[in-house]
């Protein structure tokens, strides 16, 4: 009697029992792998939360598919700040990065229609794939230099593939959709009439001033997915946005179709929405404390991991950092002698890391204090394994 889509409900893996077991007995557990911002003191204060809600307007509805025209343009205003034109009319607010995907799955694929994802990448989707009835195939990702790029031959489309996936940058490996990556998207997308669906949630948090964002794409029929959540480190004020680009043809039929989408929900308070521009206006002393604490722990523990065996991957951005484990140290042995420590991290293959490369996945938001207490945890754990 329900439905198949949720199957993936069912079962649990044996890291996520262990710390569930763990928890339920009242032991302690430091996360090293919690990116919420609020859990590692990135908030807004109250009171200005409260103002920036309650502006005028917040009496009434006015219910406009594509959200609120002061919404928009102040996301126009954010990518000019970026170097980037975006009309207002291009821009879509969502509850959330989340559900612009499954928008944008309604909008571009029929149940049983294929999206193109990377790999290594964040599991979500393919929570959200098997809610739409669409299935996901991986594309590769590769370590090389000091980032990493596509694997060319594992870019491959078949007769129902209708999209590709890029982040920019990929979570967790902090790595950047370059000029040629962006070129062999471009020219895979026109030859075999697919969308491009970027995802710049992480796109403020760069290791130097080379992030680019992709909203003024031409070529390439182009989705563009960003929000609070990140952008104003506002996860609880629930607001997203789609740009569609590329085209002009594209970008005409391409919204009068989503925004039959985005009119069958108005999911997208209307407090929600005048709180925007104040957010986005207001942010950026917050997203520059988040990079500063990103470079100090990432120091801490490019050290820690010097003196351990260990190393930490090259990224060119995010808030996510990779430590690669001794030879011959397995990822789910390591976490969960970990877990008997007292300490949660991520294993690679939660991500699809690349076969070989055992791995522990750390968000870099974590306090100097609660990142040494952790590593002091995991350093036990490898002294077991």
């Amino acid at each position: 009697m329900l439905s198949e889509r949720l199957a993936f409900t069912e079962g649990t893996n044996a890291l996520s029992a262990a710390k569930e077991r763990r928890l339920r007995r009242g032991l302690s557990l430091i996360d090293l792998a919690d990116s919420n911002p609020a859990n590692a003191g990135f908030s807004w204060p109250a009171a200005k939360l409260a103002e920036a809600l309650a502006g005028e307007g917040l009496v009434r509805q006015d219910p406009d598919p594509r959200g609120l025209r002061t919404a928009r343009e102040a996301i126009s205003g954010y990518y000019r700040d970026r170097g980037a034109s975006v009309d207002a009319s291009a821009v879509f607010l969502s509850a959330s990065t989340s559900e612009g995907y499954s928008w944008l799955f309604k909008l571009l694929c029929s149940p049983g229609d294929e999206v193109l994802v990377p790999e290594p990448s964040y599991p979500l989707l393919e929570v959200i794939a098997a809610l739409e009835c669409v299935k996901l195939r991986t594309y590769r990702l590769r370590p090389e230099g000091a980032g990493w790029r596509i694997d060319p031959a594992s870019l491959t489309a078949g007769p129902r593939t209708r999209a590709v996936v890029c982040v920019n940058p990929s979570n967790p490996v902090g790595a950047f959709v370059g000029e040629d990556d962006r070129e062999l998207l471009r020219g895979f997308a026109r030859s075999h009439g697919l969308a491009v669906l970027c995802d710049e949630v992480f796109l403020d948090y760069p290791l130097d001033a080379g992030a680019m964002t992709w909203v003024g794409e031409r070529e390439a029929p182009l989705f563009v997915l960003s929000g609070l959540s990140k952008v104003a480190l506002a996860p609880q004020i629930k607001v997203g946005w789609i740009v569609v680009a590329g085209p002009d043809g594209f970008v005409r039929d391409a919204s009068l179709r989503l925004e039959h989408v985005a009119d069958a929900y108005l999911s997208v308070s209307t407090p929600a929405q005048l709180a925007l521009p104040h957010l986005l206006r207001d942010a950026g002393p917050l997203r520059q404390a988040v990079r500063s604490r990103c470079a100090e722990a990432e120091t801490l523990l490019r050290e820690w991991a010097g003196g351990h065996g260990c190393s930490v991957l090259p990224r060119q951005g995010g808030w996510t950092a990779v430590l690669r484990l001794p030879p011959g140290v397995e990822e789910e042995r390591l976490l969960m002698a970990a877990i008997d420590e007292g300490v949660w991290a991520h294993p690679g293959y939660f991500y699809g890391m690349p076969a070989g490369l055992s791995c522990v996945v750390l968000s870099l938001l974590t306090s100097a204090e609660f990142l040494r207490n952790g590593l002091k945890s995991l350093e036990k754990a490898l002294q077991r394994t």
